[in-house]
């Protein structure tokens, strides 16, 4: 600089701020974020938005609505309340701002909602009242393996509602056990059990049920594990049976047995996701613990479950050559 330009730039005692950022290229500046993550929700927002956008187009006659698109996607923060994770999004679109808020996903404007903490705690209150009205559970992943499981429970849960004598609860045992019978055939159709050299009997709840426990709690170091997880699932099956023929049955046993089957269901469910994925327990790459089962439709011939690192991004998919090291080592790959 000049002797003369720097007189020039103390006279001006200007400070220059420079311009805002395209929000276009806001992502490239953002570290640690999973790209598929960021699909899913720019996925969500644009057809919530412009289903609205239909609507409006329908209401007024109006061609020329102008169509809403993800112009930058940011998480925030996780935060778990009663061992439920919820993610929230700051999401830009060319005409607006939403925080969105995942499990169940829902999607709140900043201009009604600015606060993203009290956003969070009117999502949580909100999901919890949606939860109370005995929807089939379960999100995108645990129903594509599971919709038929998930909807006997469902019925199971409506039917307790409606109980009043012996026989109303007593179906309730019937319905319990058809779903955790239906449980293992789903899983078996995913392909969980093609390695199974001898089978147990189709209707074997306690035997099938070792097979998906053993894939995932081997090991000594998993021994008291295996061992809960089998007693649960033998103790939750004899419960059942016993209260579709206790002619002695009450609500309380009819609530404990519904209640048994959900735990159990729950517990092989999460472990039959990571045998189906080959997820491992840490993340080969950064060595996080927080390792999540997604469902890809658009993965492979007809879909794949993909293991996936919340913190790195990296993936593992079940169908991985053997001769790759990461596949044998059952540890999460590096998203391409």
């Amino acid at each position: 600089m000049t002797d003369e330009q720097e007189h020039q730039h103390d006279d001006s005692g200007e400070c220059i701020i420079p311009p805002e950022l395209p929000k276009t290229e806001l992502r490239n500046l953002v570290v640690e974020q999973s790209e598929h993550e960021v699909r899913e929700i720019t996925d969500y927002i644009e057809w919530q938005c412009n289903k609205m956008r239909e609507r409006e187009i329908e209401n007024t006659g109006e061609s020329d609505i102008e169509e809403e698109l993800v112009e930058h996607a940011e998480k925030l923060k996780t935060e778990r309340v009663f061992g439920t994770d919820y993610r929230v999004w700051d999401v830009h679109t060319n005409l607006n701002r939403w925080w969105v808020i995942t499990n169940p996903t829902n999607l709140y404007s900043q201009k009604l909602m600015p606060s993203v903490d009290y956003t969070l705690s009117f999502h949580i209150g909100l999901m919890a009242r949606v939860q109370a009205r005995r929807e089939p559970e379960g999100d995108e992943v645990v129903l594509q393996l599971l919709s038929i499981t998930q909807r006997k429970i469902h019925q199971a849960a409506l039917a307790l509602d409606a109980a009043n004598e012996i026989e109303d609860f007593q179906a309730i045992g019937l319905q319990c056990r058809e779903a955790m019978t239906s449980f293992i055939k789903e899983v078996n159709a995913a392909g969980l059990f093609d390695e199974i050299a001898d089978a147990p009997k189709k209707g074997d709840f306690t035997a099938w049920s070792d097979h998906v426990i053993g894939a995932k709690a081997a090991g000594g170091a998993a021994e008291y594990v295996r061992g809960y997880l089998k007693a649960i699932c033998q103790k939750g099956w004899q419960l059942a049976n016993w209260l579709t023929h206790a002619g002695n049955a009450t609500r309380a046993d009819a609530e404990l047995a519904l209640s048994a089957t959900e735990h159990v269901l729950q517990e092989l469910t999460g472990l039959a996701l990571k045998s189906l994925a080959r997820a491992p327990d840490r993340c080969g790459r950064c060595g996080s613990f927080d390792i999540t089962v997604t469902w890809r439709p658009d993965e492979g011939e007809m879909g794949e479950y993909i293991a996936e690192c919340g913190m790195c991004g990296a993936e593992g998919r079940r169908g991985s050559d053997q001769d790759e090291p990461n596949a044998v080592s059952g540890t999460v790959v590096p998203d391409e």
